[in-house]
């Protein structure tokens, strides 16, 4: 009788477990190639980025408040500034050239031969003038009250005396005589005139506060509250040709200035904002000349009247206008 053999059981894989394997290497796969490819975009982007930002301008930073100066001291001989000495430029000196010319003699033939651009004194205080003064017998460093003694009593062939209409009206403006202000201002008939006249006011006490210009002294302080008189009193200033901007300030416009943008889009987004350097930055005077010393950084120069071909034109707070390159101003 044979002996029947039983086979041997075989083990039973375990298909689920395999299954599970599989799954892991396939999502560890997936994960890899994520890894890599968001890796490659990453570098990309970035590298894109660096590209960019070395084709593109910095953008010029605006100051914080605290970083601004406000009251400069500009290169600019402003009207206020005695004593006057050789350097100096802008209107204070225009009118010491014109009172030198007006004495004749020795003195006017000089400023004739060094101080006259187009015809006109050059406002320019140089040698030139240095030598009229003495021709004159006058000192070559004007005082304040030298200056008022030459030009407010120099004779004038167009019968316009800046100095006595000067004091006609400062005298009205601290008894807040409204006929009186008014019969002065009409004696000024153009911008350049009210230059002259305004000239006088610096410094001034008006009801005992000190005013830098003919329009400060009117308007801000002996007419402030009197809103039937300063209608009349703008009035005068609008006959003059002086300006209001829209926000409320006088100012000289410019003779021989760009007066122009770019685009409108331009003219609406800086008109009337404040310049501010944010370099070191030689200004430009009127007459072509630079202003030394230059202005330093942060340093706020005035409000912007016009930006044409890289050059932004700014009226500063002397009330002279000068220009600097755009790309060395800021706007605030």
């Amino acid at each position: 009788m044979k002996k029947q053999t039983i086979p041997k059981k075989r083990p039973i894989k375990n298909s689920t477990k395999k299954k599970d394997s599989q799954k892991k290497y396939v999502m560890f796969g997936l994960g890899i190639a994520a890894l890599l490819g968001g890796g490659y975009l990453a570098f990309n982007f970035f590298r894109n980025r660096e590209a960019q930002q070395r084709s593109i301008q910095e953008p010029i930073p605006i100051p914080t408040p605290r970083d601004i100066v406000t009251k400069p001291i500009l290169p600019v001989a402003s009207s206020g500034s005695f004593p006057l000495r050789r350097g100096a430029r802008g209107s204070l000196v225009q009118m010491v050239q014109n009172a030198l010319l007006q004495k004749g003699g020795q003195a006017a033939l000089i400023i004739k031969e060094t101080s006259l651009r187009a015809g006109q004194p050059d406002g320019i205080f140089g040698r030139g003038t240095e030598r009229a003064l003495r021709a004159a017998g006058l000192p070559s460093v004007i005082s304040q009250s030298q200056f008022t003694s030459l030009v407010g009593k120099t004779k004038n062939t167009t019968g316009f005396n800046p100095g006595m209409i000067a004091n006609e009206i400062i005298g009205a403006a601290n008894k807040r005589n409204l006929f009186g202000v008014l019969n002065g201002l009409k004696k000024i008939q153009n911008v350049n005139q009210y230059r002259q006249v305004s000239t006088f006011f610096q410094n001034v006490r008006i009801l005992g506060v000190r005013v830098t210009s003919l329009v400060n002294a009117l308007l801000s302080v002996a007419f402030k509250r009197k809103e039937l008189e300063k209608v009349k009193i703008r009035a005068e200033f609008r006959r003059m040709g002086l300006k209001q901007n829209t926000r409320g300030i006088w100012f000289v416009p410019n003779l021989n200035g760009i007066e122009d943008f770019d685009s409108v889009e331009d003219q609406i987004e800086n008109e009337w904002n404040l310049a501010i350097a944010r370099k070191p930055t030689l200004l430009k005077s009127q007459d072509g000349t630079f202003i030394v010393p230059e202005v330093l950084p942060q340093t706020v120069i005035g409000y912007i009247t016009g930006i044409k071909n890289g050059t932004t034109q700014i009226l500063t707070q002397s009330g002279e206008t000068v220009f600097a390159p755009a790309q060395n101003v800021s706007v605030l």
